[in-house]
């Protein structure tokens, strides 16, 4: 995209530093300390890459919470990548499916167009069931299967269907951030014969934070829509949810919303069908 170079620099303050600091030694002269690595964010995908710029704005202190919600029925999904430097000028006002819609077209705007989602999902804005029930059914392009829990990568889309007969809260999608590794809870009943449970830290959008503050492992898989005393707000931030696969396949299973869910909300792939996507 025009202007990724100069883009990918500024995301480096905002994301972390994942780049090197450049230090200009004594009497070296400033072109020599002008390089950079040829690919500052390997491993990335560009649209996790775009995600996590979004994100990091709007979780800063001076953004008002009233730039990050969760928007309402009939409300207009709106994600506004503002100027970097500039906190007041980046906005959500999205859904779980209409965030990562926006994410694509942002970040791909030579394919993720209206015709693209007219075509290949029926609608310009597919809802998390929409997304499930066409991954599970057929090919769509830019987009690959992802049939086990341990393939997940960066920037992998994972969307589940809730088969509850709703119009809207039809579901969940959300975006890998990183797959943590195999977890054992601490309570027998969230562990089953023949299945490995993982942990995966996501970007995603909710009016649900992942997790109940304080409880059990939270510490360890937190949510940074929640804060140091509990309260909580909503939009689009990073979170853990916890996938089951079977040990002899590694297919998915089932899935728990939080590390600290309870049996009677952990849900199989029967009840609540999940498909992953890779995206490229």
């Amino acid at each position: 995209m025009a202007g990724m170079h100069r883009s990918k620099v500024s995301r480096r303050l905002v994301l972390g530093g994942a780049a090197a600091a450049v230090t200009v030694a004594a009497g070296a002269s400033p072109a020599a300390a002008d390089t950079y690595p040829a690919d500052p964010y390997q491993g990335k995908r560009p649209h996790l890459i775009e995600a996590e710029q979004i994100i990091g704005y709007l979780g800063l202190p001076e953004s008002p919470a009233a730039n990050n919600v969760y928007k309402d029925a009939g409300e207009a999904n709106v994600v506004t990548w503002g100027t970097p430097g500039q906190p007041l000028t980046w906005r959500n006002q999205s859904q779980c499916a209409s965030f990562q819609t926006a994410v694509l077209r942002h970040t791909y705007p030579e394919w993720a167009d209206d015709t693209f989602f007219l075509t290949n999902f029926g609608t310009t804005s597919p809802t998390a069931r929409t997304y499930q029930n066409t991954f599970a059914t057929r090919a769509v392009p830019h987009f690959t299967p992802v049939t086990t829990v341990t393939g997940l990568q960066p920037g992998d889309l994972i969307a589940i269907d809730y088969v509850n007969g709703q119009t809207t809260n039809t579901g969940h999608i959300v975006m890998v951030r990183e797959l943590k590794g195999v977890y054992v809870a601490p309570s027998s009943t969230l562990n089953f014969d023949g299945e490995t449970q993982y942990a995966v830290e996501i970007a995603d959008c909710t009016s649900d934070p992942h997790g109940e503050f304080g409880i059990g492992n939270y510490p360890a898989f937190p949510d940074s829509r929640i804060a140091a005393d509990g309260t909580q707000r909503e939009g689009i931030g990073y979170g853990h949810i916890m996938l089951y696969a079977s040990t002899a396949t590694g297919a998915f299973t089932r899935y728990r919303w939080s590390v600290n869910s309870s049996s009677s909300k952990t849900y199989t792939v029967a009840q609540r069908p999940i498909s992953a996507m890779r995206v490229g």
